[in-house]
């Protein structure tokens, strides 16, 4: 067994930044995934990291005791992790030896991959290793979370192009998608209804502001972030979400009223040359 190492790259919409926050909790999460929750004795020791983009850092397990290597004491249980990161990167679930307690850290790595990091590469003991981009990982999580393959080929294969923009419509649910908070927008001008998740940046912003009420109400709003269209050109979903509220502006009859909208025609001779195609 040798030291383990992780590479994390930035997304290709921003090829030159690499949030460090992301960046560092990648690596933090990383190496909780290869800690052994049964031996507090044995630490991760960073033995190396770069100071520029890409980010890659390396650790080696280190006995607290006798602070000498601890190689022997957590490789059956790293062999464990990167058997059961192999099979989810082949598409096959998770084996009933992949401890419980470590899937959650496992998906929130898979998921940066979906929302701001373009590439985390996780090299194995047996010299291959687990390249996550963004359509790897959504797939990875798909199989973690026991999606079918009907339904992963709805959520994400069908994803012919992306954009940012926003979409406005009335808001019909308030949920989550994937374990990630979501609301549900009907679409003003196809009257679709579309699944947008929320960023991790708009979360405590939309939930300070929008009520119950207001999902009751269907409340108009207008949501930007990643719009996910397929191949026929239709929205499938939309990601990093933002929300911005659209309130109607009161409008009373005396606004609306215009005398002189007949050219001084009675409303009888004016719908009759209408109907006679007669206004020019």
């Amino acid at each position: 067994m040798r030291p383990k190492k992780i590479t994390v790259e930035p997304s290709a919409d921003h090829p030159e930044i690499l949030d460090i926050r992301e960046a560092m909790q990648q690596v933090m999460d990383y190496f909780e995934l290869l800690t052994d929750q049964g031996d507090s004795n044995v630490v991760w020791n960073l033995v190396f990291a770069s100071t520029n983009s890409p980010f890659t850092a390396e650790g080696s397990p280190v006995d607290l005791r006798t602070n000498a290597p601890a190689f022997g004491q957590v490789k059956d249980h790293v062999a464990v992790i990167e058997r059961g990161l192999a099979k989810v990167q082949a598409g096959e679930p998770l084996d009933g030896d992949f401890p419980m307690e470590k899937k959650s850290v496992a998906m929130r790595i898979l998921k940066r991959n979906t929302n701001g990091i373009g590439k985390t590469r996780i090299e194995f003991d047996d010299g291959n290793s687990f390249e996550i981009v963004p359509e790897v990982a959504e797939r990875s999580l798909a199989v973690m979370q026991g999606v079918g393959d009907e339904e992963y080929e709805y959520l994400f294969a069908t994803f012919a192009r992306k954009e940012v923009g926003s979409i406005e419509g009335r808001i019909v649910d308030l949920s989550t998608d994937y374990e990630e908070p979501s609301i549900k927008l009907k679409e003003h001008r196809t009257g679709r209804e579309i699944r947008c998740r929320i960023s991790s940046e708009a979360r405590d912003e939309i939930e300070n502001s929008l009520t119950v009420g207001d999902v009751w109400n269907h409340r108009r709003a207008r949501i930007r972030g990643l719009i996910n269209y397929d191949a026929n050109g239709k929205i499938v979903r939309v990601f990093d979400s933002r929300i911005e509220y659209i309130d109607p502006k009161e409008v009373s009859t005396n606004d609306l009223r215009d005398p002189e909208f007949t050219g001084g025609l009675s409303a009888y001779e004016y719908l009759d040359k209408l109907r006679e195609n007669e206004l020019g």
